[in-house]
């Protein structure tokens, strides 16, 4: 594995260059053979329009997805959804939903006028319809959004701390694609399960089951989804903290190849007080691979605002890398 580079941007201050070995913000001369480039990852320091919802506090933040530039991260278990703005200084905006008590809002997808949310504890999905302008115009929130339940039929999962961790839209937005982060045993091995689901109204149908990701042992899981290039990827980490990998998935055999090994810069960026337990993924419309951490661990939560948390929300940016 080899050393990488840092550049750390910092919300509203500016950009300052942090690494072993102390490398320039500016692009490398030469390009690389992965897809994105780790010598130039950036992580954003974000300010929040409700302070406890800063990186210092025990967010949970699992989920990520974004469009038209925005970034959307539920805060795992106190009904908000963050809106990051990288353009206009890492503005968050913390949008209330009006989600179920004890919800575990684990992964997040845009749809054409919404979005989706899938619930660990609960083993549920929920919707958030007719929000475009408010998630989109910056306008701010009344009121709690409402949440609509979409039945799940053909998926045999039951609500608990491993559940489903990332849900995803196809980019022709027939299906929605549903992820359970590990099943089994150390005695029959265990899987990772991806569902297809085909829509009717209120209604995620399964008529094929999953496809199942082999894991090399249980320490392994799948958690989060995203597109890149047509393709679909998860990132695929072992507990606690020792591995971290982009891995395409080929949706008829459930085969991964990995295309990018993350762990030294994860492990890097835990030296310097950041979460690394990364969750979330999403690929923006430039190519760049984002990625989110939770930043706490935490059991059943009445409190209505997170407490300081022990190590800082990481959102972290890598951009694509040049093409050779």
């Amino acid at each position: 594995m080899r050393p990488v580079g840092i550049a750390l941007v910092v919300g509203v201050l500016g950009v300052v260059a942090v690494a072993a070995g102390c490398r320039s913000a500016s692009p490398p001369d030469t390009a690389t053979s992965e897809p994105w480039d780790v010598n130039r990852a950036q992580v954003i320091e974000w300010r929040a329009d409700q302070p406890s919802f800063a990186q210092e506090y025990a967010l949970e933040a699992s989920g990520l997805a974004t469009a038209r530039g925005v970034l959307f991260v539920p805060s795992e278990k106190y009904g908000r959804l963050l809106l990051v703005d990288p353009s206009a200084g890492a503005r968050v905006r913390t949008v209330p939903l009006a989600v179920p008590r004890h919800a575990e809002l684990e992964g997040v997808a845009v749809t054409a006028d919404g979005l989706l949310f899938c619930d660990e504890a609960h083993a549920a999905v929920y919707e958030v319809s007719g929000a475009v302008d408010l998630l989109f115009s910056g306008g701010r929130a009344k009121e709690a959004l409402a949440v609509t339940h979409i039945a799940l039929d053909g998926v045999d999962v039951r609500g608990g701390k491993i559940g489903f961790e990332g849900i995803e839209i196809s980019p022709d937005g027939r299906t929605v694609y549903l992820l359970l982060e590990r099943s089994g045993n150390d005695t029959t091995g265990c899987v990772s399960r991806i569902w297809g689901l085909h829509r009717t109204d209120a209604l995620l149908r399964s008529t094929d089951g999953p496809i199942e990701v082999a894991l090399e042992d249980c320490a392994w899981r799948l958690t989060g989804l995203a597109w890149w290039g047509g393709r679909l990827i998860a990132l695929k980490t072992q507990f606690p903290g020792e591995r971290y990998e982009i891995v395409t998935v080929d949706l008829s055999s459930g085969v991964t190849e990995v295309v990018i090994d993350l762990t030294d810069l994860l492990r890097s960026l835990a030296r310097q007080g950041w979460s690394n337990n990364v969750e979330g993924i999403a690929v923006g419309d430039d190519g760049s691979l984002w990625l989110v951490a939770d930043n706490a661990v935490t059991g059943v939560i009445d409190d209505p605002l997170p407490p300081p948390g022990e190590a800082r929300t990481l959102l972290l940016r890598l951009p694509a890398a040049a093409v050779r």
